[in-house]
């Protein structure tokens, strides 16, 4: 007996094929035999103790992690394990497999049992497993060998809360963390950051069971471009369309969401975004950047979203379009810094004279300050909005634009159509990262991730909202008109617009034109 205890505690392919049992997808209790997909990230574990697994669903990846988890604790006098999981029913149900372990185990191997409930199982040697909610209290003050955070795209917080998982580690511990994607988030930017942990992919194509013998009546384009791309083998083109039209319900993003074939795939597809494209490898960062010149004939406009200026807040941003066509505005350029409000207007200031722009500014909270500073420096072309006072019944003229609850709705549907109609080129890699992380919460609102931010997303509204205003606003520094032949041309290329049609364009014709476009107007062209 004693010799087939050194065995277990020392072999843990033996101990696993012979004594623990599982449930399989037939519902029938069998020995744990690792498939493919599980000797991936056992072979992982041998060159590192830091695992990092990006997985398709159902691969038994949860069931193996814990296996090895439950081997150290049985094993191991005083060994701690942690598993932390995006909800309490999750916890729950990855400890069922825990206790399943020790109950399929013969009784010389039942070693005795301190304490043992739902989420908790204490061996008299100290060895000891614990489930919990991650960012929960239940994890807190003790010191853990081994770390398992399951399906950790689906936290809240990813970050901080991985971080106070590691804070609990001990010496060397062995840490899993393991998930499907969830949108091009923490997750994602952990995947891609050099940071010591053995990345491991596993597809729906490493499964063994992932194969259907019976052809389906029709095999859709998507599954049939899919088998072509990675020359699948007609049972797993089966399995694919089977997967793809019943447990996907006919959406692609949700069978590569579920069951991606490469990691990107995994990224892109998954998570509840509100804009409709993604940008796989964006990165957002401080600072100006000018993309494109003022030049003649071109109208301009400046987006501004206000922040405090504090290390831990938001960022301030501006973004400056040209939208001389208003179906297809230009970004030309951004600002992104958190930057105190006085500093901030002298930014804007220095952008609105550059391109002669008409300025929008989010007047609430900070923004007060900066209109109050753009007012100051005797700065005039400013977005105005007009609203009906009902108690002295006289409509009332204010700066800049206010957001609420309404307005919001105006802000986000306007640069969705934009997006989505592809009007707007997106350029700037801040304003990506912005859009990649700018999902639906659970009561349908889109905002930024946690942790993540939309000053920039909220800069690019202000913008396209101020568009309406181009024409009207006062007062409005006018240009001359084009007066030879070349500076005609040159006017028709930057407006798009014959200059036969132009009259009235401009305030009064040039002493040296030869060319008569002459009615006042309070249009734009810069």
């Amino acid at each position: 007996m004693a010799r087939e205890i050194k065995r277990c505690r020392t072999d843990f392919g033996y101990f696993t094929r012979k004594y623990l049992r599982i449930t399989d997808k037939n519902g029938n209790v069998v020995p744990l035999v690792p498939n493919n997909a599980q000797e991936r990230y056992l072979d992982a574990l041998k060159s590192n103790p830091w695992v990092y697994v990006l997985k398709s669903r159902k691969l038994g990846l949860t069931t193996i992690i814990a296996a090895v988890n439950f081997w150290e604790a049985l094993f191991t006098p005083n060994h701690a394990t942690l598993v932390l999981a995006h909800t309490d029913t999750a916890a729950k149900s990855i400890f069922r497999i825990y206790t399943r372990f020790y109950e399929s185990l013969p009784k010389f191997l039942q070693f005795g049992l301190k304490l043992q409930n739902k989420h908790e199982m204490m061996f008299e040697h100290g060895g000891y497993i614990v489930a919990a909610t991650a960012g929960s209290d239940s994890a807190r003050g003790a010191t853990y060998q081994s770390i398992h955070c399951s399906e950790f795209a689906m936290y809240d917080d990813i970050e901080s809360l991985i971080a106070a998982a590691l804070s609990t580690a001990g010496n060397n511990p062995r840490v899993a963390l393991e998930t499907t994607a969830n949108g091009l988030n923490d997750a994602h930017k952990i995947w891609y950051s050099p940071n010591g942990y053995e990345k491991v992919f596993i597809s729906w194509l490493d499964a063994e069971d992932s194969k259907l013998k019976k052809k389906p009546d029709w095999i859709p384009k998507e599954v049939s471009d899919l088998g072509v791309q990675y020359k699948l083998t007609p049972e797993q083109i089966y399995w694919a369309t089977e997967t793809y039209l019943t447990r996907c319900a006919a959406n692609w993003n949700t069978f590569q969401q579920e069951y991606p074939a490469e990691a990107h795939l995994a990224f892109i597809s998954s998570g509840k975004r509100f804009f409709n494209v993604t940008f796989a490898h964006a990165k957002a960062s401080d600072g100006y950047k000018c993309y494109r010149d003022p030049q003649k004939y071109r109208a301009y406009v400046i987006g501004v979203d206000v922040a405090s200026g504090s290390e831990h807040g938001d960022y301030s941003a501006f973004c400056t379009m040209d939208v001389t066509e208003k179906k297809k505005p230009v970004i030309v350029s951004t600002f992104y810094k958190k930057i105190a409000p006085a500093q901030f207007t002298q930014a804007i200031l220095a952008e609105a004279k550059k391109y002669n722009a008409l300025v929008c500014v989010e007047s609430n909270s900070y923004g007060l300050s900066v209109l109050e500073g753009l007012v100051a420096n005797e700065y005039g072309q400013l977005y105005r909005r007009v609203k009906y006072d009902k108690a002295t019944k006289r409509w009332t003229e204010n700066l800049g634009f206010n957001t609420n609850v309404s307005t919001r709705s105006i802000l986000m549907a306007k640069i969705q159509e934009y997006v989505s109609r592809k009007w707007l080129d997106v350029t700037d890699e801040t304003l990506k990262a912005e859009m990649n992380s700018f999902v639906f919460n659970r009561k349908g609102k889109p905002v930024a991730e946690t942790g993540k931010h939309d000053d920039m997303i909220m800069a690019v509204c202000m913008a396209l909202v101020s568009m309406d205003q181009i024409d009207v606003v006062q007062p409005i520094k006018r240009q001359r008109p084009p007066e030879n032949i070349k500076e005609i041309l040159e006017f028709e290329l930057q407006t798009g617009r014959k200059f036969a049609d132009s009259r009235g364009l401009f305030n009064q014709p040039s002493p040296n034109s030869k060319f008569g476009a002459n009615s006042p107007t309070n249009r734009v062209i810069h």
